[in-house]
């Protein structure tokens, strides 16, 4: 029994998921302009990211010490998602947000 409702939160839990992509889906196609420069928060729905996995990479950022390489395993450590081209992504949207951004520049500059 405790089984079956453990299924029950699961699926209800892949539901949100989906509703929230779904939704940010929408309002990027109705605000296409606005959504050229997302926020932190509407990266964080995008790639689906829980609080330890936006804390842990927030920690990488202000410990970069010029390893793009180093970097970018260390994120794939905390989460899949963390592959370069989301990465580069994860980093615009922080500037966007006005969070570190000095760091996100200097990384974003490494990748040029």
């Amino acid at each position: 029994m405790i089984n079956n409702e453990y299924e029950k939160l699961l699926a209800e839990i892949e539901k949100l998921k989906f509703h929230n992509t779904s939704l940010l889906t929408l309002i990027s196609s109705l605000h296409d302009e606005q959504m050229q420069q997302p926020t932190i928060h509407e990266t964080v729905v995008l790639f689906d990211l829980s609080k330890s996995d936006l804390r842990g990479f927030t920690k990488l950022v202000q410990d970069y010490d010029g390893s793009n390489y180093k970097l970018e395993e260390e994120a794939l450590k905390i989460n899949p998602v963390f592959r370069k081209n989301n990465i580069i992504s994860i980093l615009k949207s922080f500037i966007t947000s006005e969070m570190l951004v000095d760091k996100s520049t200097e990384i974003l500059k490494s990748y040029e």
